[in-house]
């Protein structure tokens, strides 16, 4: 496995941040940007620029796309939006870029307020609040609907992938919840579990396993989804290619983000079991806490020292 980073930006791409990343043992990257920049050109420049620092590109994901709110809801720019999808994908497989992620209308009131970990600024999320936020569209979504534009979703877009030998990372919905009139369908392992069943367990159909995202399920005794349960049953069909290791308070109905040492979720148990599982992807930090260009860039060193000792210490157990 391989200790990366996520939300690099094309602007990123330069010597003092791969010095940066180079320095804290980190191996891959994962980078975004929008789709009208994703000119086939500009993922040349990205690759070349990427593959001469001497760190591996994961993927390249879409921005504005990955998560496409009209193919999701089946609105009038959800064939458009598909075919922006398709022809990035293959794009990406002719460079030899292995894979790229997407989310099925995950977010909405992603965060209700401003809270802490060890004095630091951070995300917080409440039930509470965030039902009381007004419905986004004018009539309710159901599940069957989401369900349905994601099956035609799978079949317009996953031969596509096949071909082009690019790997789909799916996302669960973060926060894993309804809430503004639209059912999160990606909320749970069973959901997860469908999915890869309706694309008849491809590789190619694959899981951006967010421990974070997983933590804050609520599980069908409302106690929390068994997370290591989770890595080992798709882990063993090699349908895990990235994995978010982030921590939390609680799950649902609230939690607080932590530092990866401060949640309730045991990460050395985590990676124990990515080693027993023979995980070969990129492992990144996620949604690291603080506020303001320094604080962040000692917060995020702090996370992938964390999580690099962590690697190191499972590989070392087995």
């Amino acid at each position: 496995m391989k200790l990366g980073v996520s939300h690099q930006a094309p602007e990123d791409l330069n010597n003092r941040r791969f010095d940066f990343l180079l320095g804290l043992g980190v191996e891959a990257i994962e980078v975004r940007l929008l789709s009208h920049e994703a000119t086939r050109e500009k993922l040349e420049e990205i690759k070349s620029t990427v593959d001469s620092s001497g760190l591996g590109l994961h993927e390249i994901m879409l921005n504005d796309l990955y998560n496409s709110t009209s193919a999701a809801l089946s609105l009038p720019e959800a064939e458009s939006d598909i075919e922006r999808m398709k022809s990035f994908i293959t794009d990406l497989g002719e460079l030899g870029i292995p894979h790229t992620t997407y989310a099925w209308h995950t977010g909405g009131m992603y965060e209700t307020h401003r809270d802490e970990t060890r004095g630091v600024p951070t995300r917080g999320f409440s039930t509470e609040l965030a039902n009381a936020a007004p419905n986004t569209f004018e009539r309710k979504f159901s599940e069957d609907e989401l369900w349905q534009s994601y099956d035609v979703f799978l079949r317009e877009v996953l031969p596509v992938a096949r071909q082009a030998n690019v790997k789909l990372q799916l996302h669960p919905n973060d926060p894993p919840m309804d809430h503004q009139g639209i059912p999160r369908i990606f909320k749970s392992t069973e959901a997860f579990q469908r999915a890869m069943a309706m694309a008849d367990q491809s590789p190619y159909s694959g899981i951006l396993f967010c421990v974070g995202t997983w933590a804050e399920m609520s599980g069908r005794d409302g106690q929390g989804e068994d997370v290591i349960a989770a890595l080992r049953e798709f882990g063993a069909g090699g349908q895990i290619h990235q994995v978010h290791m982030r921590n939390i308070t609680s799950p649902l109905p609230n939690f607080v983000e932590t530092f990866p040492d401060g949640g309730y979720l045991n990460l050395h148990s985590i990676m124990d079991v990515l080693v027993e599982i023979g995980f070969d992807g990129m492992i990144v930090p996620d949604h690291v806490p603080g506020e303001g260009d320094n604080a962040m860039l000692i917060n995020e060193a702090y996370t992938l020292g964390y999580l690099r000792a962590l690697i190191q210490y499972a590989q070392h157990q087995s």
